[in-house]
């Protein structure tokens, strides 16, 4: 009977103490961003309940790009007083070997807002990673949005400038045709 009885209260303690683990667990998700045809825009966000004060969460962001592009990209939080709040403390966007750092341009007890901007970046796989505290009696929110302009290529810029060109030469041509010579103007 003793032995029934010091089972149960060791199960119940390892019960306890893995729902305190549990509990005391930082908040890590990856989602992926996807850009609907023919946008090169998108959403993000992330929410945290009741239960979540106190937590550190990792919340990344997945997307790939098939050319070379230039990207833009901003973070906010608005703080609802004690009760809905987090704070940013990193936003950074890695890939193909590089990691860009955002940098916090509003910061104040009620809002934050950070912003990210590189350029010329490869075709390749992304990641871009907001880090943070749930600060709120019952969790917190922010909101996201990411841009990405295509960068033309060498080639289809050499191409449009030698097209320009051409276009140039014909309208110059054209011009010299019709202009009569200064001394035979009809009369």
């Amino acid at each position: 009977m003793k032995k029934s009885i010091i089972g149960a209260l060791f199960a119940a303690s390892l019960l306890v103490a893995g729902v305190s683990t549990a509990n005391a667990a930082n908040i890590n998700d990856t989602t992926a961003i996807t850009f609907n045809t023919g946008t090169t825009s998108a959403g993000f966000s992330g929410a945290f309940g009741l239960g979540s004060t106190g937590k550190t969460f990792l919340e990344n962001y997945t997307f790939s790009f098939p050319s070379t592009f230039d990207v833009t990209s901003a973070v906010i939080s608005i703080a609802l007083g004690a009760t809905s709040a987090v704070n940013i403390s990193s936003f950074t966007l890695t890939g193909n070997g590089q990691t860009f750092t955002g940098t916090e341009t509003v910061s104040g007890s009620a809002v934050q807002v950070w912003n990210l901007t590189a350029a010329n970046l490869a075709s390749g796989a992304y990641t871009l990673s907001v880090l943070g505290n749930v600060l709120g009696s019952t969790g917190g929110s922010f909101g996201g949005n990411i841009n990405i302009s295509p960068v033309p290529e060498a080639s289809t810029t050499a191409m449009m400038l030698g097209g320009l060109a051409l276009v140039g030469f014909a309208a110059t041509r054209r011009r010299r045709n019709n202009v009569a010579p200064l001394g035979m103007l009809p009369a």
